[in-house]
């Protein structure tokens, strides 16, 4: 194994690391290097496929680089790439996954794919934010060490949230503690909400944990600086809830138990004229203008069905955004906190014949759900793309049309492969979305429809 070397970088991998190949042939992944950039690293890690290591110094630049080597921000695993090369490595990403995962023709994609779609503010565009407490400073992860580090300021987060970062630090600095692991925020900067969340990894009993909280947070007048903190932006504190996951598990799928230690659990947001209600713990784009910006690709595909089945529907936000007044809409999900946000929030938008279920998508036969046809599916799957059971069912129950969104290109191309194997449908258009700046994070909406 080669302990140091000096190589050229040659290709950006799907997780933005730069790919260079070692004297030996075999592929090395580096982060925070581009292509063309020469570089001397280090070996890090090594098995029989490939390796990984770290750049130790960098000798030539890409002009595609606009942050010096050495300076990186936290969070943004692609800042020191120049958003334009950004957005072409984004747009080859989604391309390559349907070339090499997906096997489709290179004439196919050509035809389908749209330029994808670039984000008009690259800084402060992100509505949730995740800052782990380390002796007592709010920090972000930094991609190339993986340890946390103090932030002064992040160009990913929105403004207002580096005041309530601060105050939070002024508390703990103030008052040292034990009990908080993590501190989550959210907002809207449309309704000027903001809910704030406090996580505490105790093992105690939670009605311990929660009493103990509650305490700190009256004795530090937490609630009060946190309000005079924004007070002058004009925000409002809708509430400050407590999460306590006690194992590494509940940590990292962001489960536990949750109590409101002020105000409410939830904040409101505006998107595509409709307002929705996100509590704590719910899903939702944390890039507002963008995800508008990808729903509005599926609303004229879907113009001409007669109602849409909307798969792993979450709170609702897709199907209520897309759906016309004349079309039904069912959703389902297998988190019931999220059906029940789901139908509270077609309440809040007056949306009275919209149906939202607790089921599994891969076991539920489409045709006794009794929705008018013709018949469009939506599906937003988590990142490891859609079951194959339920990739079964869309292929024997074949509904019109079928819009797919993802945030991962390369299931997303799996998946494809698969409902395309049967000659039933064909791709009407892949649109590209640039959702997180300064990220390889790329989301999609891919429509397919049935062949003539």
């Amino acid at each position: 194994m080669y302990q140091f070397c000096t190589i050229t970088m040659e290709s950006l991998g799907n997780e933005g690391q730069g790919i260079g190949t070692l004297p030996s042939g075999k592929k090395v992944f580096v982060p925070g290097v581009l292509p063309g950039e020469v570089c001397d690293i280090e070996i890090t890690n090594e098995n029989n496929r490939f390796c990984e290591g770290r750049c130790i110094n960098l000798i030539s630049s890409s002009p595609d680089r606009i942050m010096p080597w050495g300076e990186y921000e936290p969070g943004a695993d692609l800042g020191h790439l120049s958003y334009d090369a950004a957005l072409n490595f984004k747009q080859d990403k989604v391309r390559g996954c349907l070339l090499r995962i997906g096997r489709i023709a290179q004439e196919v994609i050509d035809n389908a794919m749209l330029p994808i779609i670039p984000c008009k503010d690259t800084n402060n565009y992100r509505n949730h934010m995740q800052y782990k407490v380390v002796d007592g400073c709010l920090c972000l992860i930094n991609n190339l060490t993986m340890e946390p580090e103090v932030v002064e300021s992040s160009n990913l987060e929105y403004k207002i949230f580096s005041k309530v970062r601060k105050s939070i630090e002024n508390v703990f600095d103030n008052a040292p503690n034990r009990l908080f692991t993590e501190v989550i925020m959210r907002g809207s900067v449309r309704t000027n909400e903001l809910l704030i969340e406090l996580v505490s990894g105790c093992t105690e009993t939670h009605e311990v944990v929660i009493g103990n909280v509650r305490k700190y947070v009256e004795a530090t007048k937490m609630v009060d600086k946190l309000i005079s903190s924004i007070d002058g932006d004009d925000f409002k504190l809708n509430g400050l809830t407590l999460r306590i996951s006690p194992t590494s598990r509940d940590r990292r799928v962001r489960s536990g138990t949750r109590a409101v230690i002020y105000g409410v659990d939830y904040y409101d947001e505006i998107l595509l004229l409709k307002r929705f209600r996100i509590h704590a713990g719910a899903f939702f784009q944390v890039n507002i203008p963008q995800a508008e910006l990808l729903y509005s690709c599926a609303t004229d595909f879907i113009s001409d069905a007669a109602s849409i089945l909307d798969l792993y529907c979450g709170t609702g936000s897709i199907g209520l955004s897309i759906r016309s007044e004349n079309q039904k809409l069912f959703g389902i999900e297998t988190v019931a906190e999220a059906i029940r946000a789901a139908k509270e929030n077609a309440s809040i938008n007056g949306v009275n014949d919209a149906t939202f279920a607790v089921k599994p998508a891969e076991k539920t036969d489409f045709s006794k759900l009794n929705l008018p046809e013709p018949m469009v599916v939506v599906v937003d799957p988590p990142r490891k793309g859609l079951d194959s059971l339920l990739i079964g069912k869309l292929l024997s129950q074949k509904p019109y049309k079928i819009c797919y969104i993802s945030c991962d290109p390369a299931t997303m191309a799996r998946d494809l492969k698969k409902l395309l194997s049967t000659g039933i449908y064909k791709i009407e258009s892949v649109q590209a979305c640039d959702m997180f700046p300064g990220t390889h994070h790329v989301e999609t909406c891919l429509l397919l429809s049935q062949l003539d």
